[in-house]
């Protein structure tokens, strides 16, 4: 389920005392800008932005931290309410990135579920798998270390549906906003893409050029035995590789 059909309001909220309310509602404008222009048509959906100093109720939320003492804590959730949020460490690098990314991804998959079956990745080397697998939709994931501006303020590239075919139609289109993506599946340097077979979820991660295939046996719950969502599976297994890559 995407937001096509239910139009949301997502709030920015600065949970951290660090973000000034200039700044924060200046980086809300440009997330409400690229949602606007270039998100929304590309994948049919309906949303907006504003920046709170605490979330309205019935809206999203996506918190501002300093940190986030729980490694893998950063991306969507849901609330106990069943309402999808994100929270975002600013410590951890260009957070004005790190939060496009994860707004992107809750407004395609606000419940961290959604599946796409297609053929299996060209050129696979891990575990066997079946040619055509499910793919987990986390549209920042494969080409995440691609950036642009927007009002000043940089945001993450994403890519556009068409990425999950099994094969491209047209020569020399592209599979991302930017066009940074070249063909179906195809996953950048720095990126990674996330399917899932069976009981296993299956990675490709690309790191300096190099290619690596994992499959992994996912655990099914986290902290204190609450239920993780698929892309809180995918999410951390990948933060788990890269810590010891």
């Amino acid at each position: 389920m995407s937001t096509a059909a239910i139009p949301v309001h997502v709030a920015l909220v600065d949970m951290s005392g660090k973000v000034s309310s200039t700044e924060l509602a200046k980086v809300a404008g440009a997330l409400n800008e690229q949602v606007q222009a270039d998100v929304a048509p590309a994948w049919k959906l309906a949303a907006t932005v504003g920046a709170y100093p605490e979330s309205p109720a019935g809206t999203w939320r996506i918190e501002l931290h300093e940190t986030i003492p729980e490694r893998g804590a950063a991306g969507i959730h849901l609330d106990e309410h069943g309402q999808p949020y994100s929270l975002i460490a600013l410590a951890d690098g260009e957070w004005t990135v790190s939060t496009s990314h994860e707004l992107i991804e809750m407004l395609v998959d606000p419940f961290a579920r959604r599946l796409h079956t297609a053929k299996l990745l060209d050129g696979w080397s891990g575990p066997e798998a079946p040619t055509r697998v499910r793919y987990l939709l986390e549209p920042c994931d494969p080409c995440e270390r691609v950036t642009y501006e927007v009002g000043g303020v940089p945001v993450s590239d994403f890519v556009l549906p068409k990425f999950y075919r099994s094969s491209g139609t047209e020569s020399g289109e592209g599979y991302s906003h930017l066009g940074s993506v070249s063909k179906p599946l195809e996953v950048l340097d720095g990126g990674y893409i996330s399917f899932f077979s069976a009981s296993k979820l299956y990675q490709r991660f690309v790191e300096a050029g190099h290619t690596k295939d994992v499959a992994i046996e996912p655990e099914a719950t986290g902290p204190e035995g609450s239920q993780l969502s698929l892309r809180e599976i995918a999410d951390r297994h990948a933060e788990a590789h890269r810590r010891s890559a």
